[in-house]
């Protein structure tokens, strides 16, 4: 350790700059409904460290968009409001004067949802239909001031709600309307001068993927928001899970295609296999958790367990979640045991005496899904919902990862033993660290909490890769990896796996990789990037 740190101090060089903003995104959904039980409004937004807010939701009624609540969106007064004819009310008017304070915020009005997903069929059946549907979107988008929209149907074809009114040929009727709506914005944007958003919130099921024409689509499209949770909850699923698993588990006890594809790596490789460029996916993240009842007291702590229905209260319902409210009422309480998977790379709690599991996300596990969509240099993340994390330490993870850190990127993460390449990395930190000194580490150990070094953890652990990779740089086995910024602050190395042998004995381990970007106080690290080793 002492040898790493002084080898840090001599090549400590240049002055602390603030933090450049990285391109990622952060969209967070805000549901109309949480002024209510919830009392959260949209001034409580923390809109700092969001780039979109997706209100949730606007209805569909005859072919129509339609206020989802009027009362909610447009009535509700609020100090600064006023009752005359022609005053604005409500969250909407909340939400422009949230966009006056922040500049840099933009808004989407979200269609449909879960429960209102039924008029799609019909809206976007005919060339007529799917007109006036598009254009009344457009019209509510400028009337209400949003800066476009962001259509949730779920889904087309099937697999939502049993009462939902679906067709076969949802999947290319909804390629024509997506079509129709950008083409109409386009036209909009010629009287306005002003460009509109068009995004979607897809699913993770391989089953329901095939119900979206995805090379068809993404064109027309911003970005797509992954609904990467709620793929495993008490609604019938055979055993208890994670609500959000990073990566599968080969020993979770579900039949495949569950077992290998639902979980957010898969998701992301099906889409960007299906063509959509990285920096147009986000990621779905969890706010909440989803909890088992009546599970045997077994081994496992409860994982993998037979259940009986949702766990008892939830926070606003049964078997669901704020993590605020595990964070503040089950975490650390008596009898509560936390666990995290390291294959899953998600927590779990566990109640043996009231037999209650619980699946959720949290700063950690958060942290680990922007080091990896940072590593494919994804477009961002998205998140349900904001009211979920009132204290923002899930939001602050990823306001931390994603926009005030710099990014490490690899060009693939698996390198084969038979033939193995060398992997380029890329490091961008933006023109606030222009021309500074980074060092990028490399090791076989862990990604958290990482190296404790001045200026934040180094999300490594220490072994002697770690060591060997600070004393071999620019060697042939790392080249590049000790350097000073350009004037954008970008700048390129590599781990060239050609430049030594490769033991049979390395098949499943995994490097990691991460940059430290120095000061003279210390430094900033970077996210990670995982290189694992197969055959």
């Amino acid at each position: 350790m002492r040898r790493l740190a002084s080898t840090l101090t001599a090549v400590a060089a240049v002055t602390l700059s603030l933090a450049a903003q990285s391109p990622a995104r952060i969209v967070g959904y805000f549901p109309s409904w949480g002024i209510y039980a919830r009392n959260y409004h949209v001034p409580n937004i923390p809109a700092a460290q969001l780039t979109h807010v997706n209100y949730a939701f606007a209805n569909l009624q005859n072919g129509q968009i339609a206020l989802g609540d009027p009362y909610a969106d447009i009535d509700r007064y609020y100090p600064g409001d006023c009752w005359n004819p022609g005053c604005r009310r409500g969250s909407f008017e909340r939400l422009r004067v949230l966009k006056q304070q922040h500049p840099h915020l933009k808004t989407l009005i979200s269609v449909g949802g879960w429960t209102w997903s039924s008029g799609f069929s019909d809206a976007v059946l005919t060339a007529s239909s799917r007109a006036t549907f598009a254009q009344s979107i457009v019209d509510f988008v400028d009337l209400h001031e949003f800066d476009g929209a962001d259509i949730d149907w779920e889904y087309p074809v099937g697999g939502g709600l049993s009462t939902n009114v679906t067709r076969p040929q949802d999947r290319q009727n909804y390629t024509l309307f997506l079509h129709e709506l950008r083409a109409r914005f386009n036209t909009r944007s010629q009287t306005t001068g002003k460009t509109y958003l068009l995004t979607i919130a897809a699913p993770a099921n391989p089953a329901i993927i095939a119900h979206f024409d995805v090379p068809a689509i993404w064109p027309v499209l911003d970005w797509i928001n992954l609904m990467t949770y709620d793929l495993r909850g008490p609604w019938g699923d055979p055993f208890t899970g994670f609500n959000a698993p990073l990566y599968a588990d080969p020993l979770e006890p579900v039949a495949e295609p569950v077992r290998s594809q639902w979980n957010v790596a898969a998701a992301v490789h099906n889409y960007l296999q299906l063509g959509v460029p990285a920096d147009r996916l986000h990621v779905g993240m969890a706010f909440y958790g989803r909890g088992f009842g009546n599970v045997p007291v077994n081994s496992q702590n409860g994982l993998y367990q037979t259940y009986a229905g949702p766990s008892t209260p939830g926070t606003w319902e049964n078997g669901v979640y704020d993590y605020t409210d595990l964070a503040t009422n089950y975490e650390n309480q008596a009898g509560w045991l936390k666990s995290w998977h390291e294959t899953a790379r998600v927590p779990w709690l566990w109640h043996a005496g009231q037999r209650k599991f619980v699946g959720y996300d949290d700063p950690r596990s958060i942290a680990e899904k922007a080091f990896f969509l940072q590593q494919r240099q994804l477009g961002g993340a998205m998140f349900w919902e904001l009211s979920g994390d009132r204290q923002g330490a899930l939001l602050g993870t990823l306001d931390h990862w994603l926009r005030q850190r710099p990014r490490l990127a690899a060009t693939t993460d698996r390198v084969s033993l038979q033939t193995p390449v060398r992997v380029d990395l890329s490091l961008r930190g933006g023109s606030a660290r222009a021309g500074r000194t980074y060092l990028v580490f490399a090791g076989l150990s862990g990604t958290w909490p990482g190296l404790p070094l001045p200026g934040g953890p180094l999300p490594l652990n220490l072994d002697f890769l770690v060591q060997a990779s600070s004393t071999m740089a620019n060697g042939p086995l790392f080249p590049g990896t000790l350097g000073h910024a350009d004037a954008q602050g970008s700048a390129a190395a590599a781990i060239d796996f050609r430049a030594t042998p490769l033991p049979a004995a390395l098949l499943g381990f995994t490097v990691h990789a991460a940059a430290w970007w120095l000061t003279p106080t210390g430094g900033e690290p970077s996210n990670p990037v995982e290189i694992r080793f197969v055959p």
